[in-house]
């Protein structure tokens, strides 16, 4: 073998590895899909605010250490350039109008922004950011990021970090913190001039191609509330986003250059230990640079350049440009050539060592990908090992990949709910379906939409007259629930058993509980167990079935209740309702049909059942993925069960057993007010 040929190997190896690690083409691509129907689902919502995701795993990279980052903006905002004569758009007086002035940076980039209108419907946060500058008045970054990060602490009852112009939450008695990084920014619909060599700048391998450039330059820019941290004064600057261009560049890759961002990301975490060793500080590179460098190294190579066989070939590409990049001390910003990433990040000293560090890597050839400690063993000792041995191994079975993108869908729509008001897009996402994902994606939520629809319309009968009319009210009711009854065990059927019970039909109700109980069916509320996802790929992948028949056959997630239907859900649970406000209340499936069934036997009298299911809910809480080491609200069930049969002491223990339970939803849970009732009922008697 020749030395090419053992480097092509070697890629080859290379690529396959990273193909498995971070996913193949059609996976990313199904999580690609996820994630735009999810967003368009949200922001079809009468929310005054729009949702884009960013970060890697919104860009289809599902990694460790993977990031999933929320933009919000507000519907009722509009950002543009100064014009000679502004006019508020027909029908949208109501929206607050900015405009975008230059700022006093270091850098292009960074602007300020000066109201000149204020719509009837302005948002709070922007009110509260006000300040007035002379007889103009613009818009502070530095309060509105504080107004929204004080918001989010005490309407979730956290403590907020601050990460530039992000707000991340931390639950200060679990030390829970939870994975996603939130910036309330504002929508520009104009392409900033500070971008516009962008737009013109030549590009001899045509990448990114017209079609896509305009798509990007209509698209408009954003703006996030932080300043440029080398100027002396950043109270009203804030920066110029370009994170939808991204998205729309990253999705245009293909699958090799994909994965060589993906290898340089792994690359960034292996050495991050060194990084602080050297420079005392792991902040000096980051994967947003590491993007840029691989957005220039796309534009500045043709695709051939991108093979399976030139893998680490590409990689070490990428290296050359970021060390070149050091040692200029300048890096540019993909969008603002003249913003220097670099300015402020590091000192002589601190690029001279890392220059040279980066050089020592680089030289290091293949070794390079065996340094650091983020991944054991780390990915160089992987390809050497597969080098060694069966190599087969690394080309997955046809039915692994179904498998790994039906489970990806299906995890998603666990965590999902569509509301009522986003029926016209789930509708209208359903007649335009031409594929089985497509028409699953729309089905579900269109299903679990009209459930909503009919648990909320479930209290109605109480307030008409007459047996007939009350009738007609639960009918209703029971016709809406059903649809998702049929596509799912569980939040589908568990909703429907709910409604049996809660009219009194507790043989309906316990059919289905049985059957929630005794069938197989994988739990998609947390991490999946790995005998689950084997008998899946045997048992089900291969078979031609439909994506709806296949989560017949075996999807169940959390049951969800809102303050929406509390008449629905039973009131020995209404405790837990009260405090949700805009929260969800997740329980997971065997648990609340073992709760349920306890509540069935007991009001039929049926003791010894009865105490049948509470021992099986008792034996439910050590259970590794629907037990209390997860939620908290699997105590609670064995509280109310406790207290309904008289045992104070035991109903007790399960709730001080309750509030330890270290989960990010803590600040939900009311055994503090169960346990207080019950200690005053002692003492009163």
């Amino acid at each position: 073998m020749t030395e090419q040929d053992d480097q092509d190997e070697r890629s080859r190896i290379l690529y396959h590895t990273l193909n498995k690690w971070i996913g193949n083409k059609e996976l990313v691509s199904v999580r690609r899909k996820l994630t735009l129907t999810k967003e368009r689902m949200i922001n079809a919502g009468k929310c005054g605010i729009n949702v884009f995701y960013t970060g890697s795993r919104s860009e289809g990279m599902q990694m460790k250490g993977s990031d999933q980052d929320v933009m919000l903006f507000y519907k009722t905002v509009i950002v543009t350039c100064p014009h000679p004569y502004i006019s508020i758009p027909q029908g949208r007086a109501n929206n607050s109008v900015l405009w975008m002035r230059d700022a006093d940076s270091s850098r292009p980039g960074y602007v300020t922004l000066e109201l000149v209108h204020l719509g009837q419907e302005c948002p709070a946060h922007l009110i509260k950011s006000i300040v007035p500058v002379g007889k103009q008045k613009f818009i502070s970054s530095e309060i509105h990021r504080r107004s929204y990060m004080d918001y989010l602490g005490k309407s979730m009852k956290l403590n907020v970090e601050v990460n530039g112009p992000a707000t991340a939450l931390m639950d200060e008695d679990s030390h829970v913190s939870v994975d996603t990084d939130y910036v309330l920014g504002l929508s520009c619909p104009d392409w900033p001039k500070e971008a516009n060599e962008w737009i013109s700048r030549p590009r001899l391998h045509g990448w990114p191609d017209q079609v896509l450039r305009d798509q990007i330059v209509q698209g408009g820019c954003h703006l996030v509330p932080v300043g440029d941290k080398t100027s002396a004064d950043t109270f009203l600057q804030w920066r110029i986003s370009f994170t939808t261009a991204e998205r729309k560049l990253m999705y245009s890759l293909t699958h090799v250059q994909f994965l060589v961002y993906g290898l340089l990301k792994y690359f960034l975490k292996q050495i991050s230990g060194k990084l602080e060793q050297l420079l005392g500080d792991t902040d000096i590179l980051s994967s947003y640079i590491m993007k840029t460098v691989l957005f220039h190294a796309t534009e500045n190579t043709p695709d051939s350049f991108w093979q399976e066989k030139h893998t680490f070939l590409c990689f070490m590409f990428c290296l050359n440009i970021l060390i070149t990049w050091v040692n200029a001390g300048y890096c540019p910003n993909y969008f603002i050539k003249r913003n220097n990433m670099f300015l402020g990040r590091f000192d002589a000293g601190n690029k001279q060592k890392l220059l040279h560090f980066l050089i020592d890597l680089h030289d290091m050839k293949w070794q390079c990908l065996s340094v650091g400690t983020f991944l054991q063993p780390p990915l160089g000792e992987l390809v050497e090992n597969m080098r060694n041995g069966a190599t087969e191994t690394l080309l997955p079975l046809p039915s692994g990949s179904e498998c790994e993108c039906d489970l990806k869908i299906f995890s998603e729509i666990s965590s999902s709910i569509c509301r009522p008001d986003e029926l016209p897009v789930s509708l209208a996402l359903l007649s335009k379906s031409k594929s089985d994902l497509d028409e699953f994606l729309a089905y579900v939520p269109t299903v679990q939409a009209v459930l909503l629809i009919g648990t909320e319309s479930f209290g109605k009968h109480i307030h008409v007259r007459g047996n007939k009319e009350k009738y007609k009210h639960l009918r209703k009711c029971k016709k809406l629930l059903s649809p998702l009854a049929s596509a799912c065990t569980s939040p589908g059927s568990l909703t429907l058993a709910t409604y049996y019970y809660q009219t009194g039909n507790y043989i309906r109700a316990l059919d289905i509980c049985k059957h929630t109980i005794t069938s197989f069916k994988i739990y998609f509320g947390g991490r999946i167990k790995r005998e689950d996802k084997e008998m899946y790929r045997h048992q089900i992948c291969g078979q031609r079935y439909t994506l709806l028949q296949k989560a017949q056959m075996i999807f169940a997630s959390d049951i969800l209740f809102t303050q929406n239907f509390a008449q629905l859900c039973p009131s020995h649970l209404h405790d837990e309702i009260e405090k949700l406000e805009r929260d969800i209340l997740n329980i997971p499936p065997v648990p609340y049909a073992l709760f349920l069934s306890f509540l069935c036997y007991y009001e039929l009298g049926d003791n010894m059942r009865r105490d049948t299911a509470l021992s099986l809910l008792l034996y439910m809480k050590s259970n590794k993925y629907q037990g209390s080491d997860s939620t908290w609200i699997v105590h609670n069930l064995l509280g109310i069960c406790y207290e309904m049969v008289g045992d104070t002491r035991k109903a007790l223990r399960e709730y001080n057993d309750s509030l330890a339970v270290k989960v990010f939803s803590q600040y939900l849970n009311p055994a503090k007010e169960r346990i207080e009732r019950l200690q005053s009922l002692s003492k009163g008697q």
